[in-house]
């Protein structure tokens, strides 16, 4: 094993974390912020309609999700879908703050375009709520670094 990816397992055979395997095996890891190098950037990422929520707020449209989670429940485990989520489209700010606290330096996130272009394209609209949304989130995010 080559040196760069020794702390990634400290050691253990792969086999000794098989899919599926017990997540406590990891928190036994001890992987500091100082083992990677000095310009290495720790971030996150998301998907709109995992973490938005609001799907009927501010004139947004119906994603291919949003009709085939709320047709069709017996589909998804346990009937879940996105309509409140982690309900980041009223949370932004506070999610940020936890972006920002918890040392990320990058976030990565999809636009769910049925907010932008409710009717699916330009011709049907622009949602001026889902341009100020994005515009908010981006202002902040730049702001904070």
């Amino acid at each position: 094993m080559d040196s760069q990816s020794s702390w990634m397992n400290d050691g253990a055979d792969e086999q000794d974390y098989p899919f599926g395997a017990d997540a406590s095996k990891f928190t036994q890891m001890k992987i500091k912020r100082s083992d990677f190098p000095s310009d290495f950037i720790f971030g996150s990422g998301a998907s709109a309609y995992q973490v938005e929520g609001a799907w009927a707020t501010g004139g947004k449209g119906f994603s291919n999700w949003d009709i085939f989670t709320q047709r069709t429940p017996g589909y998804i485990d346990n009937g879940s879908n996105g309509c409140v989520a982690i309900d980041q489209y009223n949370l932004w700010k506070e999610d940020v703050a936890l972006l920002k606290k918890v040392g990320l330096s990058s976030y990565r996130f999809s636009i769910s375009w049925t907010r932008v272009l409710p009717g699916g394209r330009l011709s049907a609209g622009i949602s001026r709520d889902g341009i100020k949304y994005y515009n908010d989130l981006i202002d902040l995010l730049l702001s904070e670094g």
